[in-house]
Formats: C-alpha cells, sequence, structure tokens
C-alpha cells in the first residue's frame, strides 16, 4: 500500500489523480500527516523544537519548508474529492485501506455489526452534520 497526503498543499492534484489511477483504490491510504496546529488558527507554533509558523493551512519551518500538514483526515479526503478522486475511492482511502494495512479491519474501518465504530454522518456537499 501507498501512503498519500491528501491536504492539498503537500502534493499537487495532478500527482493525487494519477497515484489513484496507479495504485487503485484497494492500496491507497491517504493520510493527514498533520501537526499539533491542525485546524488552529494561524499564528506560530512548535514541532520538535522547531518554530512553525502557520499561515491559511500551511504549516513551514522558518525557511520556508513545509513542517507538516495542518489538517486532519477528513479534510483531506474532502480535498482529494475535490481534485477529481472518485468519492467512493477516497472514502475507502480514509477508512477501509488504513485499517488493513495494519491489520485491524476485522475490528474497524467499515460498518458492519461487531466492529467499532466512529461514525460521520454528513450532508450531500459532505459538511459533517453530526458524529456518533
Amino acid at each position: 500500500m501507498a501512503e498519500l497526503i491528501g491536504d492539498g498543499i503537500h502534493i499537487h492534484p495532478s500527482v493525487v489523480r494519477n497515484t489513484f489511477r496507479m495504485f487503485g483504490e484497494e492500496r491507497l491510504v491517504l493520510i493527514s500527516d498533520s501537526m499539533m496546529a491542525a485546524g488552529m488558527e494561524n499564528g506560530e507554533y512548535e514541532l520538535g523544537g522547531q518554530k512553525v509558523i502557520m499561515k491559511d493551512r500551511k504549516a513551514v519551518l522558518e525557511d520556508g519548508t513545509i513542517a507538516g500538514s495542518a489538517t486532519n483526515l477528513y479534510e483531506c479526503m474532502k480535498c482529494v474529492i475535490g481534485m477529481g478522486v472518485p468519492e467512493h475511492a477516497a472514502i475507502f482511502a480514509a477508512t477501509r485501506n488504513p485499517a488493513r494495512s495494519i491489520g485491524i479491519y476485522d475490528e474497524v474501518g467499515s460498518l458492519v455489526p461487531g466492529k467499532r465504530a466512529d461514525i460521520v454522518i454528513a450532508d450531500r456537499e459532505l459538511n459533517i452534520v453530526r458524529v456518533i
């Protein structure tokens, strides 16, 4: 399996789309690469003792190097859908495939009786309505 940061900052949309095509929906795992500034306001944060400046979802070190992602996995999933990745493939890459990749798909990763679940209910535009 291959891991792909889907925050819209680390990897160009054409590379994201082509990676999904190359690996297929069974072998791709979306990751956020998020750091402690994820979801926070613009400002200064720290990562491993280094100063990180976060502005408009982009977290960089003082020299401009990308420090990590400042978004969460759900937003990454929405972002890659916005890049043209089929919705079902992006959802699998954020749910089923990560669980399969670390050997816990029998416990989590899909909504079936007997598995633990965190359920995100979203509207048609993928805005979160409720989390159960």
